[in-house]
């Protein structure tokens, strides 16, 4: 087996059994004399919870990730069609992500699936061929293209494009209203700047593990080496 498909069934893996098939994987490639592939594995990162979804979607639902890169391109080549092509694609993987984490005995809560439904998003955009080979190690943030892709109104009946007359405005309650969004966005403001802070906190520390990790396999190595070498 070559050290592709070694590494693709890393990523198809349980999450839970990723960085101990990792480290197995680097000691095995270090005693066959296969270095530099090696290193490789060792440096792979453990994928977040979002991210091992949507590598299990990438090869459990195939034909939907197809249709997602579909209306993509769709999208980028600028044909009008594409944009509810996409967003159907998404709804889909998500039912899907949904049953995968059921399935793993993990619960689907809002905040993991938002994590999905965006990286399914921005990796249909940024990174399609990784997003196809189930390898992602991290959810991906949106970019212009994205946000836009999923997020523009599908076209309305012309009858709906009608202006209706517009009602007697209430100035009291328009003005009580405004205030109160306002104030909801700069909730919102701190809010996200609380989230983004404690992504970057949760990204350190991923980092650090995966450093320790990294040590400890290299350690082991050494070890086996100095023991064998008696």
């Amino acid at each position: 087996m070559s050290s592709g498909d070694e590494i693709d069934a890393l990523y198809a893996l349980p999450l839970d059994e990723f960085t101990g098939a990792r480290n197995d994987l680097a000691r095995s490639l270090r005693k066959e004399g296969r270095r530099d592939e090696a290193e490789a594995v060792s440096g792979l990162r453990k994928p977040t919870l979002a991210a091992w979804v949507v590598n299990q979607l990438a090869r459990e639902r195939r034909s939907e990730v197809e249709s997602l890169l579909h209306g993509a391109a769709a999208i980028k080549a600028g044909d009008g069609d594409g944009d509810a092509g996409f967003r159907a694609s998404v709804d889909a993987l998500l039912r899907s992500a949904r049953q995968i984490l059921t399935d793993a005995g993990r619960k689907p809560t809002d905040s993991v699936l938002q994590e999905v439904a965006t990286t399914l998003r921005a990796s249909a955009a940024a990174k399609p061929d990784e997003l196809a080979a189930g390898r992602l190690s991290e959810g991906l943030e949106t970019t212009g293209f994205d946000v836009l892709a999923g997020a523009v109104p599908l076209s309305r009946p012309k009858a709906a494009r009608t202006k209706p007359r517009e009602p007697k405005v209430d100035r009291a309650a328009l003005d009580a209203a405004r205030t109160a969004l306002s104030e909801a966005r700069a909730e919102v403001r701190e809010a996200r700047r609380g989230a983004v802070a404690a992504e970057r906190e949760a990204q350190r520390a991923q980092d650090a593990l995966a450093a320790a990790e990294k040590r400890v396999a290299e350690a082991e190595t050494r070890v086996e080496e100095l023991r064998t070498a008696r």
